[in-house]
């Protein structure tokens, strides 16, 4: 068991979460790694709200990714794993999570970013952090929904 999926989406839990992905990958636990939701209690408790009231959520900042990628990996149940951006991912890739695959399910485009696929867009910037982590050995890829098949990203 343990970490079944690192997930970049910037809306972090929304229905396609709730709905799909936590059951697909029958995830006991939820981490979103997001410092500005840990640190916001006002936007912690809307997570809670809204997350799978039979699955356990953890919140954490980014300054815990260290702490808890060996505990999560060591887990009986399943843990998927929400972050917003690529940077984040490359950091839970660099604690030496087992998974060795990334999701890119949703970045909103925004003046800086470009469409790389379907509603997901990168900066230059995300786009390098993306190759990065590609170089590292992890297959990263393209899958909005379970649905789908996987797109391997390549730019």
């Amino acid at each position: 068991m343990s970490i079944v999926m690192i997930r970049i989406d910037d809306r972090l839990i929304h229905g396609q979460i709730v709905t799909a992905w936590a059951k697909n990958k029958n995830a006991g636990k939820i981490w979103v790694v997001d410092t500005a939701t840990a640190k916001d209690d006002f936007l912690s408790g809307v997570m809670k709200m809204v997350a799978p009231s039979d699955r356990e959520l953890v919140i954490s900042s980014e300054d815990q990714i260290n702490e808890l990628v060996p505990k999560f990996d060591a887990e009986l149940e399943n843990v998927l794993i929400l972050m917003k951006t690529p940077e984040v991912a490359k950091k839970i890739f660099e604690a030496g999570v087992k998974l060795t695959e990334l999701n890119i399910g949703g970045m909103g485009a925004n003046p800086e970013r470009k469409k790389l696929f379907k509603n997901i867009s990168a900066s230059p910037s995300e786009v390098q952090t993306l190759k990065e982590i590609q170089n590292s050995g992890v297959f990263v890829y393209f899958q909005v929904t379970p649905d789908e098949k996987k797109t391997e990203f390549n730019f």
